[in-house]
């Protein structure tokens, strides 16, 4: 409508009504705070819950978490709690089995970066999951991520090698693998010697590979 504003007439917006900014949570929500998480610590887990459910990621589910890993995130201050969980949604949790025991390594590592006096880092970008899962479809292998490791095979798929588990002088222990390398590079690398059995990369950047067949040369190093 127009109103006439100092003998002039010019549109004049009625007052709003100011937005109702409601924020929904989950039925678990409440469980949290009764476990005695802080109120914003409590938002953060449960949001994570919201995005499984909404986007499908599959990231947690109130139930994939156990008490022990909710009595270990209620020993943190607010802010290394919010930290820890935005670690914990950062990282790809789609071959995570146990995600409770997942959650309380990044709690662990936290904890052991303060007490050391450096800065807590934010999670590293993890790898291209197109890329890992076309992987995983070429090949036809399996990817285990747990709390510290990351498992590609162990056995192979039974159409690539379906005898006994290869013994003694088929390991290659690689040391100094560049923080940001994953499978999907890997793989392609170490095939050209020979299929593999598993191939487990630890926390520390060591990986042990396990062939079996003609191993041809060994591998000092991947940088």
């Amino acid at each position: 409508m127009a109103a006439e504003v100092n003998g002039n007439s010019a549109p004049v917006k009625e007052d709003e009504e100011p937005m109702d900014i409601t924020v929904t949570h989950t039925e678990n929500y409440q469980t949290l705070i009764d476990a005695g998480l802080p109120q914003k610590v409590a938002e953060s887990l449960d949001n994570i819950f919201q995005t499984g459910e909404e986007e499908r990621l599959g990231l947690v589910a109130y139930a994939d978490l156990d008490e022990r890993a909710i009595d270990a995130l209620r020993e943190f201050n607010e802010e290394g709690a919010l930290s820890v969980l935005q670690q914990f949604k950062e990282s790809d949790l789609s071959h995570v089995q146990n995600k409770s025991a997942f959650l309380c390594g990044v709690m662990k590592t936290y904890r052991q970066r303060e007490k050391q006096g450096s800065k807590v880092q934010e999670s590293t970008k993890g790898p291209d999951e197109s890329k890992i899962k076309a992987l995983l479809e070429r090949t036809g292998y399996t990817l285990d991520v747990t709390t510290g490791q990351r498992k590609y095979g162990g056995p192979p798929p039974a159409e690539v090698y379906s005898g006994s588990q290869p013994g003694v002088g088929t390991e290659v222990f690689v040391g100094k693998i560049p923080r940001d390398l994953y499978e999907d590079e890997l793989v392609p690398l170490f095939e050209k010697a020979g299929p593999i059995w598993d191939l487990p990369r630890t926390v520390k950047f060591m990986l042990k590979l396990l062939m079996f067949g003609h191993l041809a040369g060994a591998f000092h190093s991947v940088a």
